[in-house]
């Protein structure tokens, strides 16, 4: 009798601790997900929008990293110090660490100092050609103490540093891998992930297995990631992704987009009562501005060079109204300048002496005082060339459409997704739909976007505005000693842009994620991370 008692508590144990316990997972768990853009490059030190940050996320590791409070989190450093004149950074490595395995190595190699070194010398290199090599721009020594202490000093004191070395742009890397595979290190990544890279079919699927040798564990000592795989397509077709997730193909959807959202959402960006039983919807804040960005060198049309038509355009749109009627409601109508909602240096819509608020008498009597009411009854105005890419044209239409009612012709350009970015980069496009996420959790990395120095073809500054007192403020704003010059000097720089009407902003964005509900572990983020480390399913 106390055999069977005592045989029946232990298989009871069993039970209960399989069944609690994350790490005893079904075998041969894949993470499945649809990238619509496609990728070019798994260089970390490539990694310059979402759809690559999420990959090389899972592959290489940062010194540290960023929780979903946006604090600063040990990561490949255990530690770090700083010293008084907060020039001086100290960081203090894991023992641990072990690159994935690649026929680059003779055997196991484990990180050192050596290859931060390595790794952040590479992206400050110029002839890297490396977009993130801003990053490290006030780094003036970087240098090892032994196996597991690298000495980072900057040339000036830089509050969001810490942030910035979160980037996937820093990424850490072994030379080994460089050296073997050259230009081909693109398309055969080693790092210290959570996932090592499997294989990769071009404009069809790339696929991740875990990493065995991870260096971190959750709390209950289990080593991550749960998953055994990532599983990433490449379907262009919203549409067809949609589907795909649906027939269960596919186990997350994020975004929204024209070709499903009144499918999936009500109007008021819930999940219809159809999907509840089988998916749950997350929404939370996304440091992502959309706007539209108008070129301040050589404008075209000539007439975008008067600031008043340009708040014409501003005032002209109901953004309340687009985003019910394209998002469902999902994000927050943008009035104010490019820093997004929940960043230092935002300002809420009653702190602007002049919101944009849509109010088409004065975006007429604007264009009156501009000479262009001649527009109003005819068409021999030049027309707006508004360029995209075929997943926002509604957006255009919608701007098409409000920007008539005022008498601005406009003609939409839709674009092949490489080439708008490359043609966005290069500076060539006059008017575009443009957005930006927060690559680190500060006001700079938006306002960045319209500093001289960082002018297109040279940085992010694809509307090439150019303004000695703007920059000025942002360098004030930069490296200030306290949040509070910091503040006053942001919000000083994106009032500029505002009065200026030097962008149109159009959403202060939230994001969406869909999963099915077996699906745990999967964090929001204000950046939108992806972070898989700790996402599994729930037993059945």
């Amino acid at each position: 009798m106390f055999k069977e008692i005592f045989f029946s508590l232990v298989i009871s144990i069993m039970i209960f601790v399989s069944c609690g316990n994350p790490g005893n997972k079904r075998i041969g768990d894949v993470f499945r997900y649809n990238e619509a853009g496609g990728i070019s490059s798994l260089d970390p030190a490539f990694s310059r929008d979402q759809a690559s940050n999420w990959i090389t996320k899972q592959i290489f590791s940062t010194l540290v990293d960023t929780d979903s409070s946006l604090q600063i989190l040990p990561n490949l450093a255990l530690s770090w110090e700083v010293d008084e004149s907060a020039l001086v950074y100290d960081f203090f490595l894991r023992s641990d660490v072990v690159f994935h395995d690649s026929p680059c190595f003779n055997e196991k190699r484990y990180l050192t100092a050596n290859d931060i070194v390595y790794s952040f010398k590479r992206l400050m290199n110029p002839m890297t050609g490396s977009p993130g090599s801003w990053v490290l721009e006030n780094v003036i020594n970087i240098e090892s103490n032994g196996l597991s202490h690298v000495t980072v000093t900057l040339n000036r004191a830089d509050p969001s540093f810490l942030s910035k070395i979160s980037m996937p742009y820093c990424g850490i890397v072994p030379f080994e891998a460089i050296e073997y595979y050259g230009k081909e290190f693109s398309s055969n990544p080693v790092g210290t992930g959570p996932f090592y890279f499997k294989n990769w079919r071009r404009s069809d699927k790339l696929v991740l297995r875990r990493n065995n040798f991870f260096y971190q564990s959750d709390d209950l000592g289990i080593s991550l990631p749960y998953l055994e795989a990532v599983s990433i397509r490449f379907i262009p077709d919203r549409q067809a992704a949609f589907l795909e997730f649906v027939k269960g193909n596919l186990d997350f959807l994020t975004g929204i987009d024209a070709s499903y959202k009144d499918q999936l959402f009500t109007k008021n960006g819930q999940l219809k009562e159809r999907w509840l039983k089988e998916y749950n919807l997350y929404r939370a804040p996304f440091l992502n501005t959309e706007f539209i960005g108008i070129r301040s060198t050589n404008p075209s049309p000539s007439y975008l060079a008067d600031s008043r038509v340009r708040r014409a355009l501003n005032l002209s749109i109901d953004r309340i109204s687009m985003i019910r009627y394209l998002k469902n409601g999902i994000g927050k109508a943008a009035y104010g300048g490019v820093i997004p909602i929940g960043l230092m240096g935002h300002r809420k819509e009653s702190d602007w002496l002049k919101p944009f608020q849509y109010d088409m008498d004065t975006a007429i009597s604007l264009l009156t005082q501009a000479g262009l009411s001649t527009g109003l009854n005819d068409s021999i105005l030049d027309p707006i060339v508004l360029s995209t890419t075929s997943g926002y044209r509604d957006l255009c239409e919608y701007l098409q459409n409000a920007w008539g009612n005022i008498g601005i012709p406009v003609q939409i350009n839709i674009m092949p997704a490489a080439s708008f970015r490359d043609d966005k980069s290069s500076g060539s496009l006059p008017v575009y739909r443009a957005s930006w996420i927060a690559d680190y959790p500060d006001a700079e990395n938006y306002l960045m976007l319209y500093e001289s120095k960082r002018s297109a073809p040279n940085g992010p500054n694809s509307s090439q505005f150019k303004n000695k007192g703007f920059d000025s403020l942002l360098v004030l704003g930069k490296f200030a000693t306290t949040d509070s010059m910091r503040v006053n000097s942001f919000q000083l720089a994106d009032k500029q842009l505002h009065d200026e009407s030097r962008l149109i902003p159009l959403i202060y964005d939230e994001s969406i994620r869909v999963l099915k509900k077996e699906w745990r572990g999967l964090p929001t983020h204000p950046m939108n991370w992806l972070d898989l480390r700790r996402t599994r399913k729930l037993f059945n």
